[in-house]
């Protein structure tokens, strides 16, 4: 019961909350990162209401910098974390990256040649593109929580099945009560991409300066994989 009510928890902060990540990336494909993590309102709530199931579970222990921090040091790529919550929904974090393109490889093969990031140099010039399909998904599905597992199955996007929107959300609605699926549709994955050069060429986002870019990515399309979702950037 532990582990379900853990993965239900840490399933329920992934689907319900806006997330802002803004990179800074130098000319070698490393950079830095500062994320912004905000739930919304009904998260804390029902969180508390899940973890009445299993008593032995802390709530804030998915919302622990400590734990975040861990975490994410698993990951190869990654160092230099700094994670904090200056409010009860609301978490910040910070990290270095050695490398954008295997940010979220790890060492799986398919990973690692899913084609979720890409940059390609074209003379003086270079492109980097972010593709999000089921082709994709293998790349992306590494910052999701306990995505492997059968009781998060029902949720997460799944490339080898059809499912639409309305019974997406009808699950949604099962899982986590009314407030759900309205939950879903406003939250949103923004990235502010800032490059070491002069942006020349974009798709698919705003430009904010001649080094900056923003893509703002909807969470339903990510949890359904219904379209291909291509964003790149060029710059020299």
């Amino acid at each position: 019961m532990k582990k379900i009510t853990m993965v239900l928890l840490s399933s329920l902060i992934f689907l319900s909350c806006t997330m802002k990540q803004e990179i800074f990336l130098a000319a070698d494909g490393s950079g830095t990162s500062s994320m912004e993590i905000n739930l919304k309102s009904f998260v804390l709530p029902t969180i508390e209401d899940l973890a009445e199931v299993s008593p032995d579970v802390d709530p804030d222990e998915l919302l622990s910098p400590e734990k975040i921090t861990e975490s994410m040091l698993e990951n190869p790529e990654i160092s230099n974390v700094k994670a904090s919550r200056p409010l009860k929904n609301r978490l910040l974090i910070d990290f270095d990256f050695g490398n954008i393109e295997d940010l979220f490889a790890q060492t799986e093969d398919d990973v690692q040649e899913s084609g979720l990031i890409k940059i390609e140099n074209f003379g003086n010039q270079k492109k980097l593109t972010l593709t999000i399909n089921k082709d994709t998904y293998s790349g992306f599905s590494n910052i999701i929580p306990n995505i492997d597992d059968p009781t998060m199955a029902a949720l997460a996007p799944d490339p080898d099945m059809e499912i639409t929107e309305s019974e997406y959300l009808d699950m949604i609605e099962f899982f986590f009560g009314d407030d759900g699926p309205g939950g879903i549709l406003d939250s949103m994955l923004t990235l502010v991409l800032n490059v070491d050069g002069t942006i020349v060429n974009l798709q698919g986002g705003r430009k904010l300066s001649e080094n900056a870019v923003e893509f703002n990515v909807p969470l339903i399309r990510i949890l359904l994989l219904d379209t291909n979702l291509v964003y790149s950037i060029t710059y020299k």
